[in-house]
């Protein structure tokens, strides 16, 4: 296919661009960073999606390199991380930035998109939720996922064959990611003193590897219409069993005394305050003791009804990327 790839350096969109060369496909990138969350691919173009002109460039530059014109855009460019992003970037690059890559889309009569949005647009429901949950975002991040879903929807609408698809990831972990999972790893590696109540919540969480193989099989289902799934791994585990998984290598503890939510809570205000005077990304805060402590039970039956299946296990991801973190502290 002749694919323009948004996001290209970031965490997932590096592997994607890697997977989808390997696999014969055409294809230009195009980000806002030179610097990759792994390698740059060298079809990746340096620009932000928010302006058409650097739109129009990459464009120009897929036109000139293979002498036909793109076909599909798999959108993965976002603002995403949990610390130093206001509501307001959330909002410029999500939102704002899939408005211009639409329209876009329209100038140039490029008519399948797949979609890379978040299970964050769900907010944190109470039970076991599917695609079909209700839409109750409760953070910035996941508003503008929001607002960028419910754009793409409209843009498929509005002509009955443009092809969409829409993939909600839960918390993606890996090698070269440094977000939840890591952060986890880092404290169970440091100084594992407490652990939040039990951990016996649903934790759904997917590595890049299943992400970007579901990605690449949704190139194969892409068809006129709205089509939408989440990405979880299987089994659905508890963090009790990330823990335990993290665990099975002896460098990592597991953290001998568990405390109340709400303790748990006053040790991440205790470290709010000097992350906010000195504007450090501390490991331990308020947001990621409720992030910890609060179920995410997302389910992801239906693209495996769809017929796709999962290479690798959580252990086998979840081992990848201890023995990638260690490699990072020199601790073998």
């Amino acid at each position: 296919m002749n694919i323009i790839v948004t996001g290209s350096n970031g965490f997932v969109g590096s592997k994607l661009m890697r997977v989808l060369d390997q696999a014969g496909h055409n294809l230009k990138g195009i980000d806002i960073s030179p610097d990759s969350d792994d390698k740059v691919h060298p079809a990746t173009i340096i620009g932000d999606i928010r302006n058409i002109e650097d739109l129009n460039r990459v464009y120009d530059s897929f036109k000139q390199t293979y002498k036909i014109d793109p076909d599909l855009i798999i959108h993965c460019a976002a603002a995403k991380h949990d610390f130093g992003i206001t509501q307001r970037q959330y909002f410029s690059h999500n939102r704002d930035g899939t408005a211009v890559l639409i329209d876009f889309m329209g100038k140039k009569k490029i008519y399948k998109l797949i979609n890379i949005s978040s299970v964050s647009v769900f907010g944190h429901p109470l039970q076991a939720t599917d695609e079909n949950g209700e839409y109750n975002p409760n953070h910035p991040y996941g508003e503008s996922k929001l607002a960028a879903e419910k754009l793409c929807i409209n843009w498929q609408q509005k002509d009955k064959n443009r092809e969409l698809i829409v993939l909600r990831p839960a918390v993606i972990y890996g090698t070269h990611n440094y977000a939840n999972v890591y952060k986890l790893m880092d404290l169970m590696h440091r100084k594992p003193y407490l652990k939040i109540g039990s951990s016996n919540h649903i934790k759904a969480i997917v590595s890049r590897t299943t992400t970007v193989d579901m990605i690449v099989f949704s190139l194969k289902i892409l068809k006129p219409g709205f089509q939408h799934f989440n990405c979880v791994d299987k089994p659905y585990i508890t963090l009790s069993q990330l823990i335990k998984i993290i665990a099975r290598n002896p460098k990592f503890k597991i953290p001998p005394i568990s405390i109340p939510f709400f303790m748990a809570l006053i040790v991440g205000y205790v470290f709010d305050i000097p992350a906010k005077i000195f504007r450090l990304d501390i490991p331990v805060n308020s947001d990621r003791m409720r992030k910890l402590a609060t179920p995410t039970y997302f389910t992801a039956e239906k693209i495996r009804e769809a017929g796709f299946i999962q290479r690798n296990t959580i252990e086998e991801s979840v081992d990848e990327m201890t023995k990638w973190y260690l490699d990072l502290q020199g601790d073998h």
